[in-house]
C-alpha cells in the first residue's frame, strides 16, 4: 500500500517531533537541582555570619546549582507537608537566614537535632531574596582520623 506524500511529511514531521522531546528530556534530567547531595562532593564552605557580614553576593559568584556546605546555628526545624526543613541563623543577631530543604533519608538524624545546636549542612545553592535557599540537603557524618 501506497503512502500519500502528505502521508510521509506527517510521519517524518512525528518522529522528528520525538527525537526532539527525548533529547530536551535527557537534557533537562542532567540538571543540578535533580541531583542527590552526597557525603562525597566537594563544596563551597560559608557559615551564616560570613554570609551577612561580607554580603556575599551568591549570584555574581556563579554559586547558583553549586553544593554549598553553610555552618550555622538551628533557629527552626519543622516537618510541614512532609518535607523537613531547617533554619539556619549566624552567632550574630540577624534578619537573614538559611533554609534548607532536606532529603527524606536526614529524618533520623534531624530527631536528633536541637533548637540552638550548632551544625553544618550540605546542599544545591538555588538562590537568594532575603534568605539563603538549599535543596536537598544532607547533615555531613564528622570525619574520623583512623
Amino acid at each position: 500500500m501506497l503512502m500519500s506524500l502528505n502521508a510521509y511529511r506527517q510521519l517524518f514531521i512525528l518522529k522528528l517531533l520525538l527525537v526532539v522531546s527525548v533529547g530536551l528530556g535527557l537534557n533537562s534530567c542532567t540538571k543540578n537541582s535533580d541531583k542527590m547531595v552526597s557525603e562525597s562532593l566537594d563544596v563551597k564552605q560559608f557559615n551564616v555570619d560570613q554570609i551577612i557580614e561580607r554580603n556575599l553576593n551568591f549570584n555574581e559568584d556563579n554559586l547558583i546549582e553549586d553544593i554549598v556546605l553553610v555552618e550555622g546555628v538551628i533557629q527552626d526545624i519543622n516537618n510541614l507537608n512532609n518535607r523537613s526543613t531547617i533554619i539556619l541563623k549566624g552567632k550574630k543577631d540577624t534578619d537573614r537566614l538559611v533554609i534548607c530543604d532536606m532529603q527524606k533519608n536526614q529524618k533520623l538524624a534531624i530527631n536528633n537535632l536541637n533548637l540552638g545546636d550548632e551544625i553544618s549542612i550540605k546542599g544545591i545553592f538555588k538562590g537568594t531574596l532575603n534568605d539563603v535557599i538549599l535543596l536537598n540537603c544532607i547533615i555531613p557524618q564528622p570525619k574520623t582520623n583512623e
